[in-house]
């Protein structure tokens, strides 16, 4: 997995202290976003005794869990963020559908959202009747919002290496990182040590080291 332009997904296709933002329906969460996002396929297979197991694919139309077992990965992204509501630095992992909305406004001002140019974004998670299925994501661009000094050691302190923590599951790999062997059931252990595995890495690995040069050099303050 690389990062990618704002606008490469520009067009239409068919709260808390964690460091990750979580999405919940029927709220508005305003994000201020740093960097470039990464596009990556991903796979959500339900569990026997409930939950999902998940893996990163690197081709998913030659996945063996696509040929084997008829699982289609889903097109996500993600992107290092400053949640507005605590001031915190957080990944935002989400649908396609809140980068296109993003990389539009991008392409059509000509601006990065992740550079000190860029902006606050808001979005809405709309959920009618609780349907997590029918969800539709809202994107608004708010206001302009370059980075304070603040906000910019925060960031090189904190920025976490997208590339490292969603890098793709290897084939001989990814069917029993999903599916586990057949003697260990589906406890829910298992499923808790495979999906931690497979979605990301600890924080000594993913986050950037201060002496990463070259990945902290292309941060545009």
């Amino acid at each position: 997995m690389s990062l990618v332009d704002w606008t490469s997904q520009s067009q239409k296709t068919g709260g808390g202290s964690s460091k990750f933002l979580k999405l919940e329906p029927n709220k508005t969460f305003r994000i201020r976003p740093v960097h470039k996002p990464i596009v990556m396929w991903k796979y959500f297979v339900e569990k026997p005794g409930g939950g999902f197991g998940q893996a990163i694919t690197e081709d998913p139309d030659s996945c063996i869990i696509t040929k084997k077992y008829g699982e289609t990965a889903r097109k996500r992204f993600a992107v290092n963020v400053i949640d507005r509501s605590d001031g915190q630095m957080k990944v935002l992992e989400g649908p396609i559908s809140i980068l296109s909305q993003i990389g539009i406004w991008a392409q059509e001002t000509d601006i990065d959202p992740g550079s000190n140019d860029g902006g606050e974004f808001a979005i809405k998670v709309e959920c009618p009747g609780s349907d997590r299925r029918k969800t539709r994501y809202v994107v608004q661009y708010i206001k302009p919002s370059p980075f304070t000094d603040e906000e910019k050691g925060m960031i090189k302190e904190n920025i976490v290496k997208l590339e490292t923590m969603y890098k793709p599951v290897p084939q001989d790999e990814i069917e029993n990182s999903l599916y586990g062997n057949k003697d260990e059931g589906s406890s829910d252990e298992g499923s808790s040590s495979e999906k931690s595995k497979v979605t990301s890495t600890s924080s000594s690995e993913s986050k950037s080291d201060s002496g990463d040069d070259d990945f902290m050099n292309d941060l545009d303050f």
